[in-house]
């Protein structure tokens, strides 16, 4: 019995044990950065394509939207000052989202929500846009459409506080 190598069962039991709870707490994080991570970037991503469709606007001088729905949202492009407001335009891309977007509060979709910009890049379809499940740790997750800009904020409260 002398030099006796190697570990006893109930060391190896704990040691699998602690490696197991560590792996455990590791994978809850990256769960909760991972959604983080995706509705800063959707929210991003969304705030870029209402400021192309504002800014192809200005340049091209014809009037572009961008139409919400529950699962995306789509952008047109008009060619002519007479093209019907409601179903006219050529459709130039749609987007498909991960999560929900409501308005502001919450509680209503933000489906069938209509964003049109002039020849000069206004708008007068105000509103605010929040990309779900709020209280995430994320750093930006709403998005207010003003009549001259889009600025991009974080919902405390159940209001867009801007960045």
């Amino acid at each position: 019995m002398k030099n006796r190598r190697g570990f006893s069962l109930v060391e190896l039991v704990t040691v699998v044990a602690i490696i197991a709870t560590l792996l455990t707490i590791a994978t809850l994080d990256f769960s909760s950065w991972s959604r983080k991570a995706q509705i800063e970037r959707q929210t991003r991503e969304l705030f870029a394509d209402l400021n192309k469709a504002r800014m192809d606007s200005v340049f091209m001088k014809r009037r572009h939207k961008i139409v919400m729905q529950p699962n995306g949202y789509t952008f047109f492009r008009f060619s002519s000052a007479d093209e019907n407001r409601t179903t006219g335009g050529t459709i130039i891309e749609t987007r498909t989202v991960s999560y929900q977007m409501t308005k502001e509060n919450g509680s209503s979709s933000i489906a069938d929500r209509i964003f049109e910009f002039d020849t000069r890049g206004f708008t007068n379809d105000l509103d605010t846009i929040r990309i779900n499940p709020a209280g995430t740790a994320a750093q930006v997750d709403c998005i207010v459409v003003h009549t001259a800009r889009t600025n991009l904020g974080k919902i405390e409260s159940n209001a867009c506080v801007l960045k």
